[in-house]
């Protein structure tokens, strides 16, 4: 059954849109951990310049 371009192009729109969705969502997972590594980064930052030794405070 050959399709008909019309449909073809229904398709590509969807996969685009699948693609697109799947990557907003892989941006968001990213921030986040961007984020929180960005914090124990600072913490570890500032135990180091205070010398100090951070127990459980600085995770990471």
């Amino acid at each position: 059954m050959v399709r008909a371009p019309r449909d073809r192009a229904v398709a590509a729109v969807r996969l685009m849109a699948l693609v697109s969705a799947a990557l907003a969502v892989m941006c968001v997972c990213l921030a986040f951990a961007w984020s929180a590594e960005r914090d124990a980064a600072a913490c570890w930052r500032t135990a180091a310049e205070f010398q100090y030794q951070p127990e459980d405070e600085c995770r990471g």
